[in-house]
């Protein structure tokens, strides 16, 4: 920011508007974004269904600074009467190590995710979408729960049976909730 050196006249006059900079001692990061409730309602059962079909998702998360930033995930539904999504950091090649990636360097930060799954048709009445919102945290390797998420990752996808994910991080997400829409017009059941 800066103090405005000129008036409407010079802009009129086509002059360059000149800016003097004040400095700033103390500079504070910005204030963060208020917190909202979190929205949504438990998942149907059709949501669920959806959500358990569906191949992948796309995984939302926020940095310390309010930045999103979303990746696609492969991801699995473990638990029945109180559901949680399961997603391994697995050996696919990437740029950084595991815990420089920015999905978990987020989730540490700011633990609200979101993960988006659809289905496309040409027929536009077919399309649909779940949209679950939860609270994620990091399962280290022999942590309560990490052994059902990779189990239940393994059945779903045959790629991971040759991996060792069961030495990997996975991010589950807990506590969900549930925003939907069907191109019918119809709700999910």
């Amino acid at each position: 920011m800066g103090e405005f050196l000129g008036d409407r006249r010079d802009v009129a006059a086509g002059n360059s508007i000149r800016w003097r900079k004040r400095v700033c001692l103390s500079m504070e990061p910005p204030a963060p974004l208020p917190s909202r409730s979190r929205s949504g309602r438990p998942l149907t059962p059709g949501e669920l269904t959806l959500v358990r079909e569906a191949r992948v998702g796309r995984l939302a998360t926020v940095d310390a600074q309010s930045r999103p930033m979303v990746v696609p995930v492969c991801f699995a539904v473990v638990g029945e009467e109180t559901p949680a999504i399961v997603s391994v950091l697995d050996e696919k090649p990437k740029r950084v190590g595991d815990e420089r990636l920015g999905r978990v360097r987020n989730i540490r930060s700011n633990p609200a995710v979101c993960l988006v799954v659809d289905r496309y048709d040409e027929d536009w009445t077919r399309l649909a979408f779940v949209q679950v919102r939860g609270e994620a945290r990091l399962l280290e390797p022999g942590a309560a729960g990490h052994p059902e998420a990779v189990a239940a990752l393994r059945e779903k996808y045959p790629q991971y049976r040759d991996m060792a994910i069961e030495d990997r991080l996975v991010i589950a997400i807990e506590r969900l909730t549930a925003f939907s829409w069907r191109g019918d017009g119809t709700r999910f059941g």
